[in-house]
């Protein structure tokens, strides 16, 4: 009888002592870690809770990453079609002084040599690269979306092909798919929508085409045509301006979207905070709670396998 209950005894103690150390090694390792889950077998729930918004973060971190990289591109584009419409309004203003009649030849020569600049600022800025890519060519981002004619070459003069194509890319700005709902941005211009193709479309009144025919109507002293850049040239800033104020739009759509999706993921980190992370202060009281309990489990083991034993050989 004294075997069997000693037997029992000590299982009992056993398993006592085990859970005591088990307990102990778990609250230590919360408090080590400051996480209340490690692994899928702490806290089921918990974990896929965990497996759950952290999906979701990277999720808003790459949408984050695309806006920020798409309102930047968007913002150089803005700022290269407002120095873009500055040098048209001076184009406009050059043509109002030569539709004067008290202009001549030579003064319209001279101020030929003063647009041909103005044309030649113009294609440098069309062909302005973010990074490592041109901004004005649709998605062919690795060539020059505008050429300027080598009359020297055999091409005729003051004409600016364009060479880029006019697909788009775009950038998400939510998390649904949807044009409307979400809003995917541009982030690529197919720029002879705005600046025009001087050997495509010759007589668009678009910034290309507008320079070239006031600077031959220059250099060929023809009041009519110098008359008529001035409308021309007034119809390429507008259509400039109003391409600007969109581009504007759209940066402003991103920003605001980056802040949203900031706040989103600060949420999301707080929220896994109070999923994962362990209240350190309980954790610790736990932690010396469970140490207590193992030494009077210990102690208790050590006193009444004492007493078994002496029932036992004495």
């Amino acid at each position: 009888m004294i075997r069997v209950t000693g037997l029992m005894t000590d299982r009992s103690l056993m398993a006592n002592h085990d859970r005591a150390t088990e307990n102990l090694y778990e609250s230590e390792k919360q408090v080590s870690s400051g996480l209340r889950v490690d692994t899928p077998g702490d806290a089921p729930e918990a974990m896929s809770e965990v497996l759950r918004v952290n999906r979701s973060l990277a999720v808003t971190g790459q949408i984050i990453q695309n806006a920020r990289e798409g309102a930047t591109r968007i913002a150089l584009m803005e700022s290269i079609l407002t120095q873009v419409d500055n040098i048209m309004i001076r184009a406009k203003g050059l043509a109002i002084r030569q539709a004067n009649g008290t202009m001549d030849a030579q003064d319209r020569r001279i101020a030929a040599e003063e647009a041909e600049r103005l044309l030649e600022q113009t294609v440098a800025l069309a062909n302005t690269r973010g990074g490592e890519q041109y901004l004005f060519g649709g998605t062919n981002i690795s060539v020059p979306p505008f050429m300027l004619s080598d009359t020297q070459k055999g091409g005729a003069p003051f004409v600016v092909s364009y060479q880029g194509n006019h697909r788009s890319s775009t950038i998400q700005q939510g998390f649904t798919p949807s044009f409307r709902q979400a809003g995917l941005l541009k982030t690529t211009i197919a720029g002879d929508h705005i600046l025009g193709d001087s050997k495509r479309a010759p007589n668009a009144n678009l910034a290309f085409p507008a320079l070239r025919r006031f600077i031959i109507g220059l250099k060929s002293n023809d009041d009519k045509a110098i008359q008529a850049a001035i409308g021309e040239l007034d119809s390429a800033v507008r259509k400039v301006a109003e391409r600007s104020a969109v581009l504007g739009t759209y940066e402003r759509a991103l920003r605001s979207t980056i802040s949203r999706l900031e706040k989103y993921q600060t949420d999301l980190k707080v929220l896994r905070s109070q999923t994962e992370d362990v209240d350190i202060p309980r954790a610790a009281s736990r932690m010396a709670l469970s140490q207590n309990l193992l030494e009077v489990s210990s102690k208790a083991s050590r006193n009444i396998l004492q007493n078994v034993q002496n029932v036992l050989f004495h």
